[in-house]
């Protein structure tokens, strides 16, 4: 009879839901941090050990499983929209059906070939099998964070023309579009289309840009202003954002309104050479 510790049955479903919740966040562009994401992940694995300890029935193991899902898939995302939240879930559905899969598939082998690496005698061998395998797991995850943003690049790369409309004026300029811009507006949680100070100046009032002298501003356009939070690295940045008139993606002589919060960067950061940068979130629902 073998033997199962909880210690190591709490660190193989902590690997596998960490897996899942980042890739989730990746490829659905649903921004997260790694607090949220190691939190998430140690409750998941959590309530599965206490599935195992107390959960007697099958129709108990079931709902206890779907509670641990439906939590880290509601509460590992920043704060966004319940579309954008829902859209998360469904993406790490996936992957943990994936992930879990490949982890039983690639265990099942190493338990089967790899015998002279552990000694067989004992449920103790088991343990140090998985043990060891989950550890392998984790190490590697710095080698799919490295994968996961080669393809995100690739992804990235292209431009899109753009028309922004703000009282009486309107420009065009042409953005960067990038799947790592992940910032919302704290306000409504839509994406955030960064633009540099130079294009800023040639169609927002300097008091916006500046966040100066704002009561000399129409009450309408003060209602308008956003502050929006910025992570850089390990420092996060508020930046003057506002509510925009219209904004258009034009293609092929067709244009379409996306839905976006205009943020002025003002310390020159690299947009790959344009004025603007594009959420390509903004983007998923373009029809084009």
């Amino acid at each position: 009879m073998r033997t199962l510790y909880i210690d190591v049955y709490f660190l193989i479903n902590f690997t596998v839901d960490i897996i899942s919740l980042y890739f989730a966040s990746r490829f659905s562009k649903v921004p997260s941090s790694t607090k949220r994401l190691i939190i998430s992940a140690l409750s998941g694995a959590i309530i599965a050990v206490l599935t195992v300890l107390f959960a007697d029935y099958a129709i108990l193991k079931l709902a206890s499983a779907s509670l641990g899902l439906l939590l880290m898939g509601l509460t590992a995302p920043k704060k966004v929209s319940i579309s954008r939240r829902v859209k998360f879930l469904l993406a790490f559905l996936v992957f943990q059906a994936m992930v879990g899969g490949g982890v039983s598939f690639v265990f099942g082998i190493l338990d089967k070939y790899i015998k002279g690496l552990f000694d067989l005698d004992g449920g103790g061998a088991v343990n140090r099998k998985m043990l060891l395998f989950a550890l392998i797991i984790l190490l590697i995850i710095g080698v799919f964070k490295m994968l996961v943003s080669f393809f995100s690049n690739i992804e990235s790369e292209g431009s899109v023309e753009v028309e922004i409309s703000f009282l009486d004026k309107n420009i065009k300029a042409h953005a960067f579009v990038d799947s790592g811009n992940l910032a919302v507006d704290p306000m409504d949680m839509t994406p955030v289309l960064f633009i540099k100070k130079d294009l800023a100046k040639t169609i927002l009032p300097e008091n916006i840009i500046e966040l100066c002298d704002i009561d000399s501003l129409d009450r309408s356009v003060k209602k308008r202003i956003r502050l929006i939070p910025v992570s850089r690295g390990e420092k996060t940045h508020v930046m003057v954002g506002v509510k925009a008139d219209n904004v258009k993606i034009i293609k092929d002589n067709k244009s379409e309104n996306i839905s976006v919060t205009l943020a002025i960067d003002k310390e020159g950061g690299d947009f790959g050479g344009y004025m603007a940068l594009m959420p390509s979130a903004a983007l998923n629902n373009a029809h084009w």
